[in-house]
Order: C-alpha cells, then structure tokens, then sequence
C-alpha cells in the first residue's frame, strides 16, 4: 500500500471543524516547562489529570486543582485539550480487594489497574469530570471558557501495563463510559483508546475488539512508538491501521495521538501518515522517554508545521513530493 500511496494522487477531506485550530499538537506535562505544548495545537496530557485517583482520592471528595490549571493553561495558550480518561481509584479498586499493580507513572498515579469494582461508583466520578468541563453553564469550573469537547477513553488498554483486565472488560468500560459521556454532553468527541502500534499482538486485539465498540467511538487512534534501536513504520502505522479499520467495516477518522520519529526523518514521516489518512498527529514531546528527536529533525519540523498548519488536503505528486491545499483555497508544494 505504501508505494501505491507514494505514487498515487491521495486526498485528505476535513472531518467537521476540528481542524479550524490544527493538524498537530504534543503530548504534555505541566510539571515540565518544555513539555507544555506549543500555542494554537492540539495537547493531550500525557497521563495527564484525568485520572480518577487524582481527582477523587477519597470517596465524595473531588480535588480539581490539577485538572483546572491545566485547563486554564490550555485557555491561556489556545490549545485544544484531547483529555485521556483513566478509570482507576486506590480506594475503590481496594474495596474488592483487586491485585496492585506496578504503576506506569510513579506514585502519584494508581497502584491499580483493573476494572472498576463498581461501574456505579466510577459513573459518579465521570459524571462529575464532564460536568465540570462541559461548558453547558450548570457547575462548570469557575472562569471556563473552552469546554473539553475531545475525550479519549483509556489508553493501550491490550498493553498489561496500563489495564489488567481482559479484552471483554476494556469493552464494557469503554462503551459505559462513551454513553455516559454522550448523554452528558451532546456534543462530544469520543476518541478510541489508542492503539499501541499494529504488531501482530496488537493487531489480534483489535480486530476482536474493534466490532464490538465501533458505534462508541467518533474518532479512530493508532500510536506509534519506536523500539529502543529507533526502528519506526514510515506511515506511523497508519497505513496498517486503516486498512485494518477497511477490513472490519470501520469508517472513522484517525488520529495518531502518540507519535515518535525514532531514526526516521520526522518530515516525510508526517506527510506519509497525512497522505495514509492520518488527520491529526501529536508528538510525544522533546523529553518523552525512548529515543529522542534530533535538534535538526526537530527544527525541520517546527518549520513544517508553520509553514502548512491548518492544511484542507494534501496530495502526493512523486515520490519526495507533496501538495498541500490550504484553508484560503490556495497551494504549497514541498518536496521532502
């Protein structure tokens, strides 16, 4: 598929308005200042404050500092908040005595991993979360002036390292919490839970669970991150994923929320993803873990991103050769 793509005019057709704002954004955390994103793109926090252990500590008492500064800071900066939900509190995974878990982020995270002992229990706090952010006017947080419109359930649920249930679990939570969500807020963006890559293992459990959540979700997500050696997929695996949504019947948006270059030059790599259908790309920031960007890279795709953010379309006219047309109706070509 790819040297079909690589030489074969390919258009990218805009899905609603999410991109009046931008084609890219970054993963980010508040604690580290070059890991806060960049003005006018997408941020998805990276775990973020949506997690239920941090908000709800104890039963009935919500703590929403955390959560609101990150929010006013996303206002401050016209960013666009892509919130991952984490369905996970210490005090009620105990009350079932559920097995701890090495947390994937540190203590301030959860020490467990499971499925919520009572989905009763996590619908309160889901309720609350959305009320808080929705912008209907009724107990949003004080001085809110961007809802939260994009909420992505769960993260790489058939990795062990964030979810320890089965494949039957992951679906019920998601669809409970889609529903919930879309009930809540009529115009919510639902997001799948990304994808961790398309290996064969990967793959296994998304063509199984996919059938089963596809009416609960707007927006389909694959994440591409590279192996230590810094080998990467030059589409972010987009090309795979799509033909693997093609295949179950499954037509979505795809968004690569999670995206690491590895060695490949991070330019081309992104007008492969756009051109293999990918309609927005997040980056996993200058300090994630795992290989790092080069400076050079890096500088080339700050300059990208300048130069074409807010494209309508793009089309590959060669092979090192790409078309892009622009919100005003006008052209840019770029070779890479």
């Amino acid at each position: 598929m790819t040297k079909k793509i690589l030489l074969t005019l390919f258009a990218i057709m805009i899905w609603g308005s999410a991109f009046a704002e931008s084609r890219f954004g970054e993963l980010t955390e508040m604690f580290d200042e070059k890991m806060r994103g960049k003005d006018n793109q997408w941020v998805r926090p990276h775990p973020g404050p949506f997690v239920w252990n941090k908000i709800e500590k104890e039963q009935g008492n919500f703590s929403w500092q955390e959560v609101d500064e990150y929010v006013v800071y996303a206002q401050n900066h016209n960013q666009k908040i892509l919130a991952t939900i984490w369905p996970y509190a210490n005090w009620e995974q105990k009350s079932c005595k559920r097995k701890k878990a090495r947390s994937p982020f540190g203590k301030h995270f959860s020490k467990y991993l499971s499925k919520p002992c009572s989905m009763e229990n996590y619908k309160t706090f889901l309720l609350n979360l959305v009320d808080r952010y929705d912008g209907d006017g009724s107990n949003d947080m004080p001085g809110l002036t961007k809802p939260i419109i994009h909420w992505e359930i769960m993260n790489e649920p058939e990795f062990k390292m964030f979810f320890k249930g089965t494949e039957d679990e992951f679906v019920e939570i998601f669809n409970f919490s889609s529903k919930l969500i879309r009930e809540k807020q009529k115009n919510a963006v639902i997001v799948m839970a990304g994808a961790a890559g398309m290996f064969p293992e990967n793959k296994k459990f998304w063509k199984s669970a996919l059938p089963k959540i596809k009416d609960h979700f707007d927006i389909a997500n694959i994440h591409h991150i590279t192996p230590p050696e810094g080998k990467c997929d030059k589409e972010f695996w987009v090309d795979e994923f799509a033909e693997l949504l093609k295949s179950l019947s499954i037509t979505k948006p795809i968004w690569v929320t999670e995206a690491m270059t590895g060695k490949c030059k991070a330019v081309p790599t992104y007008i492969k993803a756009f051109a293999s259908g990918a309609e927005v790309i997040i980056d996993v920031g200058v300090n994630a873990p795992g290989m790092k960007m080069s400076k050079k890279e890096r500088k080339k795709l700050n300059q990208f991103i300048q130069e074409i953010d807010g494209f309508k379309s793009v089309k590959l006219i060669s092979k090192n050769k790409a078309e892009f047309e622009m919100s005003d109706g006008s052209t840019k070509a770029m070779d890479f």
